[in-house]
């Protein structure tokens, strides 16, 4: 399972509230950005299963990929230029984006 930080899950709870599906959100990895491939978050659950369950909120993920998600850190930090998710973790090597990686 992935790890969703406190504040990575008070953005995306924010975010899912906003959409109407409050709590549920879906994170999908996609071939592309700076790396080989990208992280994207979009509302509701779609026909996922969870991956991460953190301060009220669940985020879901395409069965065929829960195991990509094994080990990932989804974290969310805040700045004068906006805010963004960025990612850590033991399997992944992260882009200096921080929403960008590559398999090790």
């Amino acid at each position: 399972m992935a790890y969703l930080t406190k504040n990575a899950a008070k953005e995306l709870l924010r975010q899912s509230a906003f959409s109407g599906i409050p709590g549920e959100m879906f994170a999908d990895i996609i071939p592309g950005g700076c790396s080989d491939y990208s992280l994207a978050i979009s509302t509701g659950r779609r026909a996922g299963e969870p991956i991460a369950r953190e301060s009220g909120v669940t985020l879901f993920a395409d069965p065929a990929k829960v195991e990509l998600f094994k080990s990932i850190e989804i974290n969310y930090q805040e700045s004068l230029a906006g805010g963004g998710f960025y990612l850590t973790g033991d399997t992944i090597n992260v882009c200096a984006c921080g929403n960008c990686f590559s398999f090790k």
